[in-house]
């Protein structure tokens, strides 16, 4: 056969293989993953710094999940659920073990320097990619060196976007000269400083161009040690602009505001309630139901009775039946975290399903308080 026909039916064999093993690839990966990514991104500025901000979608009956961590070398870890609400996590190496606990979208970010270089000008960015990622270079970064071919190029504003496939990755790119000495950051201002839950806060700085030429400057707001948002500015010579970043948070607490060393803070404080007159008659009503409804429930039964619940359910396990004790003696519920504290020789991760394996047979149910699970007897 002649050389280029060959070569011509070898790709062409190759490419559905490629494409009639896709389906069948998926299909496994979502029989035995417990969750799977929704983004993946990696951002990148002019100083080296990469951002990565992974999202995934969780099972939520799953207790844990465990990922790769890009570098072993990470700061400013973040993970948040759906709600916006703190999760735990262990760190191991290159991976990182996050409790989602009844979670169905979890939201990880952290920020590395040791996935860049920079040599003779030339920036290069190295990664072992483990999902199709997006990559976005610094604003006005042209590529001079791509180990493969992307999926796709976008476009962000001035910004390049390269959407990869999983594997080994090697990116080369240079930087229009835009020296950050010549800019200068003043005048930080947050309005208001105390704000209500979910309310905008607005934060403003004064970007100067100290310098003799034009430059291009990456003006990065943090808040609480997190890359919060970024502004891609170019400044004549002597020229000046006001930035406005706008946040909203709905946990009460302080937050630090930090803009290229200027810091600052701001308060989220607790809802107050506005008591009217409907209010408070409303407010009556529901006190009386609760008071009566209460000492019915009081006078009917004081405590779960734990002996006919092991006479329903005879084929509990061990484990499972000491639990059930334990909440009847806690007046029938206690959160998770108890109940890890009163049996600490069983692992974590076989007490969350033996409790899930309880809500599934209707013996107790599951409610989430905050951070925590509220383990009750129904």
């Amino acid at each position: 056969m002649h050389p280029t026909r060959q070569r011509l039916l070898w790709i062409f064999t190759l490419i559905i293989l490629i494409v009639s093993g896709i389906p069948s690839f998926s299909i496994v990966i979502g029989k035995e993953s417990s969750f799977y990514t929704e983004s993946f991104t990696i951002t990148l500025y002019r100083d080296g710094l990469a951002h990565i901000s992974h999202i995934i979608r969780v099972n939520d009956i799953v207790p844990e999940v465990s990922l790769p961590l890009l570098s072993e070398s990470v700061n400013n870890i973040l993970v948040l659920d759906e709600n916006e609400t703190l999760l735990e996590y262990e760190i191991d190496g290159s991976n990182i073990t996050i409790f989602t606990l009844g979670a169905e979208k979890v939201t990880l970010e952290y920020e590395t320097w040791l996935l860049t270089s920079m040599k003779a000008g030339v920036w290069t960015l190295s990664f072992q990619n483990p999902y199709n990622a997006t990559v976005k270079l610094p604003e006005y970064a042209e590529v001079v060196f791509i180990s493969d071919a992307p999926l796709s190029i976008d476009t962000e504003g001035n910004r390049i976007m390269l959407h990869l496939s999983p594997g080994v990755w090697e990116i080369s790119y240079i930087l229009p000269f835009a020296p950050s000495a010549n800019f200068k950051v003043s005048h930080l201002k947050i309005s208001p400083e105390e704000a209500e839950p979910g309310e905008d806060v607005t934060i403003s700085v004064l970007v100067t161009n100290i310098g003799d030429e034009k430059g291009f400057y990456d003006v990065i707001l943090k808040v609480n040690g997190s890359v919060e948002d970024v502004k891609s500015i170019t400044l004549d010579a002597g020229k000046s602009i006001n930035i406005k970043f706008r946040v909203s948070k709905k946990e009460t607490g302080t937050y630090i505001v930090e803009v290229d060393g200027l810091k600052k803070e701001f308060r989220i404080k607790e809802r107050q309630f506005v008591v009217t007159l409907n209010h408070m008659i409303l407010i009556s009503v529901i006190v009386a139901s609760v008071v009566v409804a209460a000492f019915a429930s009081t006078w009917r039964r004081r405590k779960p009775s734990i002996k006919k619940i092991l006479k329903k359910n005879p084929h509990l396990r061990k484990e499972e039946r000491n639990v059930l004790v334990f909440l009847a003696e806690n007046n029938g519920r206690a959160f998770e975290s108890e109940i890890r504290q009163r049996f600490p020789e069983i692992p974590r991760t076989t007490l969350w399903r033996l409790i899930r394996r309880l809500e599934k047979e209707e013996i107790v149910k599951i409610r989430r308080i905050g951070r925590e699970n509220l383990v009750e007897l129904r």
